[in-house]
């Protein structure tokens, strides 16, 4: 005896992937818009921090 259909299968698939994809319609732009700003943010930290210690390296002559 079949316990699943292959179409039964693919339907609660196809039903589980459009609820997920509902949850995210909302909130799309807000966290695209946030992901970018806090990827900004990193980025000038981390080539803050960098023109740190290669200015420092230059003066202890420690860069090759």
């Amino acid at each position: 005896m079949l316990l699943f259909t292959w179409t039964g299968l693919m339907t609660k698939l196809q039903h589980c992937f459009e609820w997920s994809f509902r949850l995210m319609e909302g909130p799309n732009r807000n966290v695209n818009i946030m992901f970018i700003v806090i990827g900004a943010i990193g980025a000038i930290y981390w080539l803050t921090r960098q023109n740190k210690y290669n200015s420092e390296a230059d003066q202890n002559g420690t860069i090759k």
